[in-house]
């Protein structure tokens, strides 16, 4: 499986901030360098949240492309925050003890009014909340900064931070939802379910449009005779899905509604009927409703800029002899839309936080230098974190709607978990020991070859 994917590029980055006496940025350069097979269009777009995430008026950004001779480039976990993400955060933990600043207080001071090149207004943002209620649930110290303050037998202690984001991402997609004469309801899409929850979130949206419980709606998935979905991937497949079921349902609540003699405004459903009215069955009457939902995404990046926000939090502990880095704890906070189902939501926090924490101390490719073959291509020499990597993890799923970015008013969270949870590890790095490792994975021996004597 390792020979037959695609590989996430290598990147270069350099990040040049200038800011005023009170921390705010005056100057802003992103310049990065990534790795394609020559032929290949693909370029891990690392500039991604560089372009609206901060303030700055002196802006440079640039990518470059190098080709190389090794297996493509393309889309894995984030593709362009979790790359870049890592970068720029490590490099405003940086600038914060520059200029003397708390690094929380450094973010909120530089979160603009509107995106900083296109003069777009946010369709919604939520990053100041993140930050703000993540730090208080963490039990962040605003106070003076210093590293090595804290040491308990041979272990180094610390703690960091970073923003998240990642771009919000929609796509076409139908469904088809069909009302049965005997008061159930079938939702319909060749979408997939690849255990992110999409049969759940997809009957619930289904079960709350027209009243009805979660057994009496059958959600069937991955048919290819069945209407067109988004696919799964690129953090679109709820925003996306859930709101062509959304449109279908709107069509079956107008019938439904004169039906019942009322308007769709004034239309209440409820376990399976009209609430004070007839049931589902009594209206239909035996006959059959099937409506096919498509929703095509406008053109929003016209008018807002879309994007998921968050915070994370995160303690380490390093040991002063060997280097080897342990998490402690870690906290997420997010704001992604409206939660379509808690339960399934939180859940891809914690993945996204687990995939950060591979990015930040173990996941790397090691490629043959003769002929470019990937080295370690087994789970055995390619290093996923395990159950003893990864410590007790809190999630915060800030409250939000976001109606510019889907009619379900709901935005991306698969990815958005990861973006920024290396900078967030390796800030705390620097704060347990000293050590500000620019390359990742952050490993025991480059975390030796950075420590201060």
């Amino acid at each position: 499986v390792f020979q037959t994917i695609m590989r996430r590029s290598e990147t270069s980055q350099r990040f040049r901030l200038a800011a005023d006496e009170n921390g705010r940025l005056t100057g802003f350069g992103h310049e990065a360098r990534v790795s394609q097979l020559p032929g290949e269009h693909f370029a891990e777009p690392v500039l991604q949240s560089s372009e609206f995430l901060y303030g700055g008026e002196n802006r440079l950004l640039q990518l470059e492309v190098a080709r190389i001779h090794r297996m493509t480039a393309g889309s894995v976990r984030a593709p362009g925050e979790a790359v870049g993400m890592p970068g720029l955060e490590s490099a405003m933990d940086m600038l914060a003890e520059e200029v003397g600043i708390d690094p929380v207080e450094l973010r909120l001071r530089n979160i603009p009014e509107c995106h900083p090149v296109n003069g777009l207004s946010y369709s919604s943002r939520k990053l100041a909340e993140c930050l703000q209620q993540g730090a208080e649930a963490f039990g962040w110290d605003h106070g003076p900064r210093k590293p090595r303050q804290r040491r308990e037998g041979e272990w180094w202690i610390g703690t960091g931070m970073a923003s998240a984001a990642r771009v919000h991402n929609v796509a076409e997609a139908r469904a088809r939802v069909t009302l049965k004469p005997d008061g159930t309801a079938l939702v319909e899409t060749d979408m997939t379910d690849i255990g992110t929850g999409t049969y759940s979130i997809v009957g619930q949206v289904a079960g709350e449009m027209l009243g009805l419980p979660m057994d009496r709606v059958l959600v069937d998935l991955g048919d290819t005779d069945s209407p067109r979905g988004p696919g799964s991937g690129g953090s679109w497949g709820a925003s996306s899905i859930c709101s062509a079921v959304f449109v279908a349902c709107e069509d079956l609540r107008a019938t439904l509604a004169k039906k019942a003699g009322v308007s769709a405004e004034e239309l209440k459903l409820k376990d399976g009927g009209v609430i004070g009215g007839a049931s589902l069955v009594e209206l239909l009457d035996g006959e059959e409703l099937s409506v096919e939902g498509h929703y095509e995404p406008g053109a929003v990046e016209d008018d807002f800029t879309a994007s998921g926000y968050g915070a994370f939090f995160a303690e380490v502990r390093v040991n002063r002899f060997t280097g080897e880095t342990r998490v402690d704890r870690m906290l997420g906070a997010y704001g992604f839309g409206r939660v379509l189902n808690a339960k399934t939501a939180r859940s891809q926090c914690l993945g996204g936080i687990v995939w950060s924490i591979g990015a930040a101390l173990t996941e790397a490719l090691l490629f043959d230098p003769v002929d470019g073959h990937i080295a370690n291509c087994d789970l055995a020499e390619y290093h996923v974190p395990v159950n003893r990597d990864v410590p007790d993890l809190e999630v915060i799923m800030v409250e939000e709607r976001d109606p510019a970015a889907s009619p379900i008013q709901a935005k991306g969270v698969g990815e958005l978990g990861m973006c920024g949870g290396a900078a967030a590890i390796g800030n705390a790095i620097y704060n347990a020991c000293g050590a500000r490792v620019l390359g990742f994975p952050m490993t025991p021996d480059r975390v030796i070859a950075a420590m201060p004597e």
